[in-house]
């Protein structure tokens, strides 16, 4: 009985370094993407290379996604995605959980469609983007495997997202 409640609390502390460790790769993600000229496959890789002991190539994926304030007509302004990034080496399963998703890629990059409408997206920011405004959603996400199926049937997908 104390085996399987050492292998819970090991593994509950193994779940929050996992979370905490997708949380910090979002918020240096999204610094990198605003701050920087540094391309986006750069970051993204170089974000994979410091997730250690979290296996991004096989269960994680890194999404960066550039969204600008552009006329919506009628003196309205809306949220338009202009450049979507993801690992080229990943889980591809695991999506972006924005409420805008790519509709086709080559290698790591979007091929963003040509229609404004088509690429609209609803940010929860704490006040809408102004006309020509932009800002970086750098999202991580984790599918991670639990040392024992004893309390959870399933592994639950980690997820964190930064706005910058």
């Amino acid at each position: 009985m104390l085996l399987l409640l050492l292998l819970g609390v090991a593994d509950f502390g193994r779940f929050i370094l996992f979370d905490n460790i997708l949380i910090n790769m979002s918020r240096e993600g999204a610094n990198l993407a605003a701050r920087t000229s540094q391309s986006p496959q750069f970051i993204i890789d170089a974000l994979n290379h410091t997730a250690t002991p979290l296996d991004m190539e096989t269960h994680g994926m890194v999404y960066i996604t550039r969204v600008v304030g552009a006329d919506g007509g009628a003196g309205t302004v809306v949220s338009r995605v202009e450049e979507q990034y993801r690992a080229s080496i990943g889980d591809a399963s695991l999506q972006s959980k924005l409420s805008w998703s790519c509709p086709s890629w080559t290698g790591g990059k979007c091929n963003v469609p040509v229609a404004q409408a088509d690429r609209l997206v609803v940010l929860a920011l704490p006040r809408p983007l102004g006309l020509g405004e932009e800002v970086h959603v750098v999202e991580t996400t984790y599918h991670y495997s639990t040392f024992s199926k004893y309390v959870l049937q399933t592994d639950p997908d980690l997820y964190s997202a930064t706005l910058l």
